[in-house]
């Protein structure tokens, strides 16, 4: 039985190259989903700033929530799934949504440093509860009302600017225990994932179900494949030790060294 839908924005010379192994790694792992590519810019947007993208997929994502009535996973093409995500896709929240990189300094830094984290709109799963909440962030990405088209820019200022109460939650997936923020606001309940569910740089196996790569930081699209087949030890470092040419004075060789003992 197919439960949930996974979808993607593809456009561009450097995603479409990775759709046809991203499909295979998602039908190979996520038995219970469907997958729906948005492969064309279908939707008046207000500019091409940057960001313009995250208004034509969260538009569409609302689309087939309304639909459908299912959960709707956004799984950008840079991200490549490790496990069954299923476990994720039940949690009982309106929105959820990964851990942007940085703790504190996450951009947008002047929402981080009041909330302490920051969201990554990477990967994000929208429920039928969570239509209206977000069907009003939307509206806001496409006015730019806080300067951005940015789901993330929007999110997290809405919600440092608006009434709200975050408590941490423990819970077990796998046999892994995490910690995730729950934000209570509007009526509704966001869960913002435990970073080692969705793992950022430095990325090194910990069981996580997913690895968001910046394919820039391990040298464009091609050598980015490579961690679609090959053991994430084989493979170079993901931070961007290995993009400013510092691979001499990383700080993060030692947990790859670690990993492979």
């Amino acid at each position: 039985m197919q439960e949930y839908y996974i979808t993607t924005f593809c456009y561009g010379s450097k995603y479409l190259p990775i759709q046809e192994k991203w499909i295979e790694r998602i039908n190979d792992k996520c038995k219970n989903a469907m997958i729906k590519i948005y492969d064309n810019i279908n939707i008046p947007i207000p500019s091409y700033d940057y960001a313009w993208w995250d208004i034509i997929r969260l538009h569409n994502n609302l689309l087939l929530s309304m639909e459908t009535q299912k959960p709707i996973v956004q799984i950008d093409m840079d991200i490549i799934i490790e496990k069954d995500i299923e476990s994720i896709v039940h949690l009982d929240y309106d929105f959820i949504i990964s851990t942007e990189i940085g703790g504190d300094t996450a951009y947008p830094t002047e929402c981080s440093q009041k909330l302490g984290f920051g969201v990554c709109s990477g990967f994000y799963i929208i429920k039928p509860s969570g239509y209206g909440f977000l069907s009003n962030l939307l509206s806001f990405m496409k006015e730019k009302k806080y300067n951005s088209c940015s789901d993330q820019v929007n999110l997290m200022h809405y919600i440092v600017e608006h009434p709200h109460n975050i408590v941490e939650e423990q819970i077990w997936l796998d046999g892994i225990e995490y910690k995730n923020k729950i934000i209570h606001i509007d009526d509704i309940k966001i869960c913002v994932l435990d970073f080692e569910m969705v793992i950022r740089d430095p990325i090194v196996s910990k069981g996580q179900f997913a690895n968001h790569i910046n394919i820039d930081n391990v040298g464009g699209t091609h050598l980015f494949l490579k961690y679609f087949d090959e053991p994430l030890e084989h493979l170079p470092l993901t931070c961007r030790c290995g993009k400013l040419g510092n691979t001499n004075i990383c700080h993060h060789k030692e947990l790859q060294d670690v990993s492979k003992k």
